[in-house]
């Protein structure tokens, strides 16, 4: 682009007005020197003063002229520019100002009636838009819905291991957070080298043309750990392949934590070697014994008196520890019966509809608060709601009582009714000893008893009632309100999946790669001044990832930190974070760690970078952590689109692109976070449309702005 072109247009139009001014002058003296020759040296001072005068006359009228004319006609028309810019690439949604370019004639109504129609003309395609994507988001949230619900974890990767898509399960399995996230690898949370294998194994199947027949098609069984070794992992690899099904895509996999039942198959396996071990020398002494007491020893009546006390002395050893082993091998078999927490009025509302089916109908009233236990809830209903049937048929009676009570390690489900006559043992022994239920084969109360290593007995309460009780296993998890609040932190849909990223196989460079193809994490930071370097401290911290263009409200970084020292009170009205608020947070060597896993390999955007890095670099000493990360500064690439004169504070720019910043959002490191972010994809917008679309273009047009900066800080 020539020179000329490059300068803006208040400076092309006081070029050419000094050009005027300075041609006339030039004109002017070259007039008054004609006239010297002819009228002669003696009038020279007389057309000194006049030309002086004259050309005086020139310079001021024209620049009167010029400052006239840059504040009505050429910053108004810079002004239009940047809204009309703003509009058509940014999306911005305010109107242009009437009162800008008032005097410019029907150029300022033209260009409000053609910003008008295209406001109209956009609202009616996002209207049409909106219901194609209605419709498309019906069938999203199916599989959304699909997602949230399978009780195995999903993930979904290109062939560079970056993940496109993951589900709720996922992270709990993982044990993950932040982690976790869409462009992220694979391979920051469980170990890389089971997936090397069994990929390069799909793919060369594939190749081969061998998967039409394999017996796993394009599967492939793998077990690995977690990043931190923690957990252990099986699932299934599947390769996926384009429309076409010529080459691979990428890979998913369906995983469960298989860590307990790893302990437990090698606790099944430790007991049978035990099991061995501990019978393999009763059961030889007892043979060694029989062959001599039963062989042609001719043994003495006291020997053989001895070598019986040895044979009843090994029988009962081994007795003892064939009990043990069948106590320990029936507990292993009652853990791996299939159980879960369950809520005691979920349970007793099942009870009731199953014996809604019943011929013989009962009322039951629920006494007592519901609480939370472990069991099996489809044999426990069964068996309770046979029982209570037994009882009816047996007394007579309709009405009982059903109450969960929770008392030291056991939860009892206790059933009352009022009555005189209480079942006996052997009835309701006989009771346990029959099937319950058709649809669960021959299963029998005793059955059920014996996987939940429990019983069932009879008593009668001083209150005059009888109640049948059976004891249960307390909840394994916390089922607090507390802890519902905490998952339902997450928001119901997040962006847990970018079909797009697929197409993302080779980047090449970060510095040349397109804008909208990298991933960014916007972050912010609330401090307690704004003196870095005079011990000034990071009180609050938040990110946000970017990822191929779209913002992930659901990874996001927040945290409190401890600062180790008071909070202004001052500051503390800005951003209304108090000493109380970060007195138990973790402090900032504690903190950066994890922003810094979370950052991972992204570019930092922010907006006035420099305050926010400069924290962030006087901790690299005591903390051991440093950002090299590129980073791009909100403020540098908005005084670069619309000139420094221009408003570039992050209320200015929110309310320029239509961005709303909730009251109570502005001024926490998440809220401003969030608003940077919405506002740099604004930016990202306006930079395409003024040729600046890779990273080394951005960070060049933000560095002519860094060095203006330092030389107008100069004067």
């Amino acid at each position: 682009m020539p020179l000329l072109q490059r300068l803006s247009l208040r400076l092309r139009i006081f070029l050419f007005f000094a050009l005027i001014a300075l041609g006339s002058s030039a004109l002017v003296i070259i007039d008054l020197y004609l006239a010297l020759q002819r009228i002669g040296f003696d009038a020279l001072p007389h057309l000194v003063l006049f030309g002086g005068l004259t050309c005086f006359g020139i310079l001021f009228l024209t620049g009167w002229v010029w400052q006239k004319f840059d504040v009505n006609v050429a910053n108004p028309i810079e002004m239009i520019v940047k809204d009309v810019r703003s509009l058509v690439h940014a999306g911005a949604g305010q109107g242009l100002d009437q009162e800008t370019g008032k005097y410019l004639g029907f150029l300022n109504p033209a260009i409000r009636e053609i910003s008008e129609a295209l406001v109209e003309a956009r609202n009616e395609t996002d209207r049409q838009i909106a219901v194609a994507v209605n419709n498309a988001n019906k069938q999203k949230r199916r599989l959304e819905s699909v997602l949230k619900d399978l009780s195995q974890g999903v993930l979904i990767c290109n062939l560079d291991h970056k993940i496109l898509l993951y589900n709720h399960r996922a992270l709990e399995i993982l044990h993950v957070s932040g982690d976790l996230g869409l462009g992220r690898s694979l391979f920051s949370v469980v170990s890389a080298a089971p997936f090397h294998h069994a990929l390069e194994r799909l793919t060369r199947r594939f190749s081969e043309g061998r998967h039409k027949r394999h017996k796993e098609g394009l599967g492939q069984l793998v077990i690995c750990a977690t990043a931190d070794g923690r957990h252990t992992l099986q699932g299934r690899m599947s390769l996926l392949l384009n429309e076409q099904e010529t080459s691979a895509t990428g890979f998913m996999i369906t995983f469960d934590n298989v860590t307990r039942q790893l302990a437990e198959n090698v606790e099944r396996d430790r007991l049978l070697h035990n099991a061995l071990v501990n019978l393999r020398d009763p059961a030889a002494n007892l043979q060694a014994t029989a062959e001599m007491l039963t062989g042609d020893f001719h043994l003495d009546s006291q020997t053989r008196h001895a070598l019986e006390q040895m044979i009843a002395r090994e029988a009962a050893a081994l007795a003892k520890r064939i009990t043990a082993l069948d106590d320990t091998a029936h507990a292993m078999l009652a853990n791996a019966w299939p159980m879960s927490d369950v809520y005691s009025s979920s349970l007793f509302n099942s009870v009731l509809r199953r014996n809604s089916a019943e011929s013989l109908k009962i009322t039951c009233e629920f006494i007592g608060e519901p609480i939370w236990l472990h069991c099996d809830s489809v044999t426990i209903v069964e068996l309770v709601e046979f029982v209570l049937r037994k009882v009816a048929e047996t007394t007579g009676l309709k009405a009982f009582q059903l109450q969960a009570t929770e008392t030291g390690r056991k939860v009892y489900i206790d059933l009352h009714w009022h009555g005189d006559e209480v079942p006996s043992v052997a009835q309701i022994n006989s009771w346990l000893d029959e099937p319950l239920d058709r649809d669960l084969g021959e299963i029998t109360g005793r059955d059920v008893l014996d996987r939940h290593k429990t019983d069932f007995w009879c008593t009668r309460v001083p209150q005059g009632t009888i109640h049948l009780r059976l004891p249960l296993a307390p909840a394994r998890d916390h089922h607090t309100d507390e802890a519902r609040e905490e998952t339902q932190i997450l928001p119901e849909r997040l962006e847990f999946y970018d079909f797009d990223l697929m197409e993302r196989t080779n980047l090449g460079s970060l510095e040349d790669t397109p804008l909208r193809e990298l991933d960014f994490v916007v972050f912010d930071t609330e401090t307690t001044g704004l003196d870095p370097s005079g011990g000034d401290e990071i009180i609050s911290i938040a990110g946000v990832r970017i990822v191929n263009g779209r913002i992930l409200s659901g990874e996001f970084f927040d945290q409190y930190v401890y600062p180790g020292r008071t909070i202004p009170p001052a500051t503390t009205k800005i951003h209304h974070i108090t000493d109380a608020m970060v007195a138990n947070a973790p402090r900032i060597d504690a903190v950066l760690p994890k922003f810094q896993s979370f950052v991972s390999d992204a570019v930092l955007v922010a907006h006035n970078a420099a305050f926010d890095m400069k924290f962030l670099s006087l901790k690299e000493e005591s903390t051991g952590i440093k950002f090299t990360n590129p980073v791009l500064d909100t403020v540098l690439l908005a005084a670069h689109l619309q000139g420094q004169n221009a408003s570039l504070t992050l209320d200015a720019l929110a309310e320029q692109f239509g961005i709303e910043i909730l009251p109570d959002m502005r001024h926490t490191a998440l809220g401003d976070t969030m608003a940077t972010a919405e506002v740099f994809l604004r930016l990202v917008d306006l930079l395409e449309a003024s040729g600046i679309t890779t990273l080394r273009q951005a960070v060049e047009a933000e560095n002519k702005i860094a060095a203006i900066r330092r030389q107008q800080a100069r004067y």
